[in-house]
């Protein structure tokens, strides 16, 4: 994996580049934004150049044994082997530790409990962490330097972040610690200042559209429409069933064209219902950009500017309206709401006072 493969994010592509090129990658990197825009993919791009046997470069040269080796263990399919393996082991913490070479470890938080049972939300375990630590300060095996990503670093619990800190303090001369997360709130003031922080924004609708295309072969129309849908998030375009998305913004538009007019009974169904969405945060992405699209419509745009510009007769009505005075306000709420739920908010408290807000409450 190249970072110009990375799409997007040339401006922080550019860093990290210049950075490896001229040996002086920091010993701890925290890459922070959304959800699907491609920060483990550039955090894994980053080890390899690390990694390869050419280094120091600004790319990975790809030919090299620890090249090759870094592009076969970072395979999806390996990947999910690897996932499968360790939750046949839930009570071993150290199993969601991916080796995915001698000098490069993958961490990744478990979807169980100790002792088998689902979580609805992964965990990063403090011995997980522990293993982590004592091979930061290690030597490297092979390459030059050793490389340790962290995914999701905020489902970190309390002590793995403790664990973690004095490795951040105290960093080992070859090791570097790349911390990736799309809730920087929930790690420790502690831990987010002694790592230099890289922030990702979401990916342009173009970006997306094009991928779309390319990946899964949708048409043009199709693939624009998706785009749109997807939040800025390449990961989500990628991962939801065809149409499901249009269904979930059926749902989210028909709630915006029942606001006002719900009592309080029917907002209580109303954020019964949006809990038990499957992917709380993509809904929530999907109102903002109907929302963005009402700002839009009152500021004189026509349906071509639009998110949704399929829905424009629709929109037009709550756009002069009151929902449409408010939809700035309502879109950083919407905001705030999915920061809130990556950071184990309630969900239902979370909508509840969302559909408060999109009332007029």
């Amino acid at each position: 994996m190249r970072l110009a493969e990375v799409r997007g994010h040339d401006r922080v592509r550019g860093v990290l580049a210049r950075a490896l090129e001229r040996d002086r990658l920091p010993p701890a990197l925290l890459l922070d934004g959304p959800d699907g825009v491609g920060k483990k993919t550039l955090a894994l791009a980053v080890a390899q150049a690390t990694l390869c046997e050419a280094a120091p470069a600004a790319e990975p040269c790809g030919s090299c044994h620890a090249c090759r080796t870094v592009a076969a263990a970072i395979r999806p399919d390996h990947l999910q082997e690897l996932r499968q393996e360790a939750d046949r082991h839930p009570d071993e913490d150290v199993w969601r530790n991916f080796r995915l070479h001698p000098d490069l470890v993958l961490a990744e938080g478990w979807w169980l409990t100790k002792g088998g049972r689902p979580r609805s939300e992964p965990e990063i375990r403090v011995d997980q962490v522990r293993d982590l630590v004592a091979e930061i300060a290690g030597a490297p095996f092979e390459a030059r330097r050793r490389v340790f990503v962290i995914d999701d670093a905020h489902t970190m619990n309390d002590q793995a972040q403790n664990a973690l800190l004095k490795s951040l303090e105290e960093p080992a001369p070859r090791s570097h610690v790349i911390l990736v997360s799309s809730a920087v709130a929930g790690l420790r003031a502690t831990i987010r200042s002694r790592c230099q922080r890289l922030r990702f924004g979401p990916l342009p609708r173009a970006v997306i559209a094009e991928s779309l295309v390319a990946e899964r072969g949708l048409g043009t129309e199709d693939a624009r429409l998706q785009a749109a849908l997807a939040g800025g998030s390449l990961g989500t375009a990628l991962t939801r069933e065809p149409g499901g998305e249009l269904a979930l913004r059926e749902q989210v538009l028909v709630l915006l064209e029942g606001a006002a007019g719900n009592d309080p009974l029917a907002r209580m169904e109303a954020a019964e219902e949006l809990e038990q969405a499957e992917d709380p945060v993509e809904l929530l992405g999907i109102l903002r950009s109907l929302l963005r699209d009402l700002v839009a419509l009152r500021a004189g745009a026509g349906a071509p500017a639009l998110l949704n510009p399929d829905l424009a007769d629709r929109l037009a009505p709550l756009a002069s309206g009151p929902l449409g005075e408010r939809a700035l306000a309502l879109a950083a709420q919407a905001d705030e709401a999915r920061a809130a739920l990556r950071g184990f908010a309630s969900k239902l408290m979370t909508f509840d006072r969302l559909v408060g807000a999109l009332a007029g409450d």
